[in-house]
């Protein structure tokens, strides 16, 4: 996991092939103006969902882990605190969905919160689960973030 500011994103773009081209799309095109969808940045490589989830307190300890992709959370707008633990303490609730990338896990283990702000990303690699979006202080706010999914493998 790392979290920094969008700014300071050139300090970590040498950690995977695809991250430069990545956090120059999300520099050159967040705004708060962007819809909610699907953007195909660079074939199924590097994959931008904009969304507008709505915050929630912390659910059980449901948590979701990908193989295939690595995310980038970005907020553009709101708050969110991500929890994350490691995937391989963790007890999956249903087989691994190949088509979406997902599998969702229940905590066995140590797990720890994270606050991202607006202007900040998290990424988060294959070998973490993750809960997004919860605000146990405001449970049901908006909050306005940009995924990007990169490819682990290329």
């Amino acid at each position: 996991m790392i979290v920094e500011a969008l700014e300071n994103s050139h300090l970590i773009e040498n950690t995977h092939p695809l991250f430069a081209k990545a956090f120059k799309w999300l520099r050159e095109n967040a705004s708060p103006n962007m819809p909610d969808g699907r953007i195909e940045v660079d074939s199924d490589r590097i994959v931008a969902i904009p969304q507008h989830p709505v915050s929630h307190i912390l659910k059980d300890d449901l948590y979701e882990a990908h193989r295939k992709y690595i995310d980038i959370q970005y907020i553009i707008s709101g708050e969110e605190t991500i929890f994350l633990g490691d995937a391989a303490a963790m007890t999956p609730v249903n087989p691994f969905d190949a088509d979406k990338d997902i599998v969702f896990m229940r905590t066995g283990g140590r797990t720890f919160k994270v606050p991202v702000k607006p202007g900040s990303f998290m990424v988060i690699w294959p070998h973490e689960a993750h809960q997004p979006c919860v605000n146990d202080s405001a449970p049901g706010s908006v909050v306005h973030k940009i995924i990007i999914k990169v490819k682990a493998a290329v």
